[in-house]
């Protein structure tokens, strides 16, 4: 019963919910991967039409010392989350790098099958980024042990990061997220190094025209 305007009917539905362009071309990637088992499977005739959303090419979100000085300051942000975002501030880690990682020496080892880009990623840490590593990890199995999902363990670290910028007043719908971390450290470094192929290689960016952007970062 799944046709073309089924796909349009549901897309429209999730604009009017106000979702983010980026949010309902994931959900369009997977209804399409499950559309061609089917098809593969015989279950379905034919492929109905699944056009994705041109999605808009956003510019890094940084966010600046005065904001990052009044995150650290707030008495609502306990000391642990304080580290954890600081971690992520200073390495540009993806949120499930760390929680995914295990740490070898110097190093927070993510294997390949657990990596966005599905090959290993070696990643240096100095002392301190290595004990919040551990803290996480400690978080992590206590979560676990409790018989709850890896999904809502880090669903905490997005939400946890949101109410401290609800509380700075520098919360954007859709724009000002957990990733804005990563994009901070981006910037910062291509900032002190105007390197951006070093840049790609710290973000584990998997093709030098996803980094371009930061080399286009308006310096006001």
């Amino acid at each position: 019963n799944v046709k073309s305007q089924t796909i349009e009917n549901f897309k429209k539905k999730q604009i009017e919910k106000e979702r983010s362009v980026s949010g309902i071309n994931k959900d369009l990637r997977g209804v399409a991967c499950w559309l061609n088992y089917a098809l593969e499977k015989e279950h379905i005739k034919e492929l109905p039409k699944v056009e994705k959303f041109k999605e808009p090419i956003r510019p890094p979100k940084y966010i600046n010392e005065e904001d990052w000085s009044n995150i650290m300051a707030l008495d609502s942000l306990s000391d642990y989350w304080k580290d954890v975002f600081s971690l992520y501030r200073t390495t540009g880690m993806r949120r499930s790098e760390p929680i995914n990682g295990y740490i070898d020496g110097h190093f927070l080892i993510v294997p390949a099958h657990l990596s966005k880009t599905k090959r290993e990623l070696e990643i240096y840490l100095e002392d301190w980024q290595i004990d919040i590593v551990k803290q996480i990890h400690q978080a992590r199995d206590k979560h676990l042990a409790k018989g709850r999902k890896m999904v809502t363990f880090k669903a905490k670290f997005s939400k946890t990061f949101k109410d401290a910028l609800i509380d700075v007043g520098i919360y954007e719908r859709n724009i000002t997220k957990f990733h804005c971390l990563r994009d901070t450290f981006a910037v910062m470094r291509y900032l002190e190094t105007h390197d951006l192929y070093l840049v790609c290689k710290e973000l584990n960016h998997t093709t030098i025209k996803t980094t371009e952007k930061y080399a286009q970062f308006s310096l006001r």
